[in-house]
């Protein structure tokens, strides 16, 4: 398992190499913030189309790990781009193809980790859970921060540097797929055979597309309701990611340089949540794990738009860990649960598609407009996230009632 704890270290290390500097950087090169919005947005865009893609050509016996390489290998390119990019029409296709590549890697690599899971476990083997795995990509996120507040603050590098960190990164996560573990052969992380029995035999039976069934589990009603919280709670979130940067150098006033450690103020915390997690689910389960998850994100985005000063906007970054259990780290397991063996990684890219890529359109271009119309305020864009959050707490908090048969396991 070693191989795919570094490849949740580094995808994340990408990601926290780009995201606490993309709207300042974007801002540099000339764009207003209706522009910033829109560009971010992309990101949604791109997850409407490739997670599910990817997901699908995963079940269809095309491997995780050779699909990981192409998308890091492109994401590397993609950020060479964008740094020889200027002006809103060239930084466009640029970001597009950033968050086209980047848009999977996750679902991807949990897939990956799920069908590892099953092949193990289905050969007797221990593997630890999720969670403990998981906690690599939040070590990998924050490692960035630091090299990159060395560089921002002694050596005086522009935010462009984020993007060289990057292309560093990406190609050091392509090259490491040639580590990982094959899953040829796996259905849903089984192999069926005389010595392991199928245990969903109906489901390898059935005729359809992998993303079909995908589909019809999140309609049944209490996940439907979960993708409902969880798609609201991704038009806050994203709202919040694309304009907290901003809100710390218009309103609070900080340097470009302390973006990155602020970032990871509220990421090493995370750790001991995700820790936790496991103690956590056993003890709240799925409905009141999400529920605080919910309230942490409403609490983050009202404390920014009531009271918006530097202690307050450092000190909500503590809560971010049980925002990340909610949105990142219980979604995956849930939904691998509700699943049979052969959509697992279908659904995961589904749900990518209808939940967190059109939350993060809505989120990023209707912000965006919210801070264009008052002049690039930034607290307007944490009032219409507060309402939306409000919403989204209320409805899954006296709605939701999960009927999975069985305790999900970590």
């Amino acid at each position: 398992m070693r191989s795919i704890k570094t490849q949740y270290f580094l995808g994340y290390a990408v990601i926290g190499s780009i995201a606490p500097y993309a709207p300042v950087f974007l801002e540099g090169r000339g764009l207003d913030d209706g522009q910033i919005g829109l560009v971010m947005s992309l990101g949604g865009l791109s997850v409407l189309l490739m997670p599910v893609m990817m997901g699908l050509l995963a079940d269809l016996k095309l491997e995780n790990r050779l699909l990981l390489r192409g998308i890091f290998s492109s994401t590397a390119a993609a950020l060479g781009l964008l740094l020889a990019s200027q002006g809103f029409w060239w930084l466009l296709p640029a970001f597009l193809l950033y968050t086209l590549s980047t848009s999977p890697m996750m679902s991807l690599t949990d897939g990956l980790l799920f069908s590892v899971r099953g092949l193990r476990e289905a050969e007797g083997k221990s593997t630890p859970p999720y969670h403990r795995i998981r906690v690599f990509g939040t070590m990998g996120f924050i490692a960035p921060s630091i090299v990159l507040y060395v560089l921002m603050a002694y050596y005086k590098a522009p935010v462009d540097v984020s993007l060289a960190c990057g292309i560093v990164v990406a190609v050091l996560a392509a090259g490491n797929t040639l580590r990982l573990p094959s899953t040829r052969g796996a259905i849903g992380g089984v192999t069926p055979g005389p010595e392991v029995p199928d245990p969903h035999p109906r489901a390898a039976q059935d005729k359809g597309l992998p993303t079909i069934q995908a589909f019809r589990c999140l309609l049944q009603p209490d996940v439907a309701l979960f993708c409902l919280a969880m798609w609201l709670a991704w038009i806050t979130t994203s709202a919040y990611y694309t304009f907290y940067p901003l809100y710390l150098v218009r309103e609070i006033g900080l340097g470009e340089q302390w973006l990155g450690p602020i970032s990871s103020l509220g990421v090493v915390p995370e750790i001991g949540y995700i820790l936790a997690f496991g103690w956590l689910l056993k003890k709240l389960g799925v409905r009141w794990l999400v529920t605080l998850g919910l309230a942490a994100i409403f609490a983050r985005v009202a404390l920014l738009f009531a009271v918006p000063t530097l202690w307050v906007a450092l000190g909500t970054q503590l809560i971010h860990g049980m925002t990340v259990l909610a949105l990142f780290v219980l979604p995956p397991l849930y939904l691998n649960h509700r699943a049979e063996p052969a959509y697992r990684n279908s659904i995961q890219g589904l749900f990518a598609m209808l939940v967190f890529g059109t939350g993060r359109i809505a989120g990023n271009v209707v912000s965006g407009q919210i801070a264009k119309h008052y002049g690039g305020d930034t607290i307007a864009v944490f009032g219409f996230a507060s309402g939306v959050a409000a919403l989204s707490l209320l409805l899954f908090v006296l709605l939701f009632r999960d009927r999975s048969a069985t305790q999900i396991e970590p």
